[in-house]
């Protein structure tokens, strides 16, 4: 039984290796942006995929068909466009019925084409949303862990505690049960 589980245990971790070459080791960020009585909420790839042409060197980039929130009714997707300081700093979400600019913080690192985005809660001053352009809002981007990273890593101690019961000496197992 004893040569079962520790085999077991083993054939699982070697698994869990092989299939780490399908996880990503990205994070997913949740994005909440509060403008007075107003709540948008959406998610991105910590590190998103930039295509060519969606991008500025120095200014900005561009993420389409973001699916969001307002007040958690769905919304339609919508485009993205986050500059840099170069640039002035922060985002624009515009949909077709309506906008959201706001300017003073650069809430990404790395180059336009690689950007990743950074955990944190920004005051902005708002510009376009409606309500008062002189009145700050609040983004805050917070990283989720994806699941299959936490479950290497479970298996990972799984398969350090199963070598560890197969260096105990099979005596010593049986004399403190």
């Amino acid at each position: 039984m004893r040569r079962y589980l520790i085999t077991s245990c083993f054939v699982l971790a070697v698994f869990a290796l092989f299939s780490a070459t399908q996880a990503q080791a990205d994070t997913i960020d949740n994005f909440t942006y509060q403008d007075g009585g107003n709540t948008f909420a959406w998610e991105l790839s910590s590190t998103p995929t930039i295509l060519p042409a969606n991008f500025l060197p120095g200014l900005a980039f561009v993420i389409t068909d973001v699916s969001y929130s307002e007040n958690d009714i769905p919304q339609n997707p919508a485009s993205l466009i986050f500059s840099s300081d170069a640039g002035g700093g922060g985002f624009f979400l515009f949909d077709t019925f309506q906008g959201i600019l706001s300017f003073g913080s650069q809430v990404y690192s790395g180059t336009e084409d690689t950007p990743t985005f950074l955990e944190g809660t920004y005051s902005l001053p708002d510009i376009f949303s409606g309500s008062d352009p002189n009145g700050t809002a609040t983004l805050t981007i917070k990283s989720v862990p994806e699941p299959s990273s936490l479950m290497l890593l479970g298996m990972g101690m799984l398969a350090l505690l199963g070598l560890a019961l197969k260096k105990r000496p099979y005596s010593s197992i049986t004399q403190r049960i």
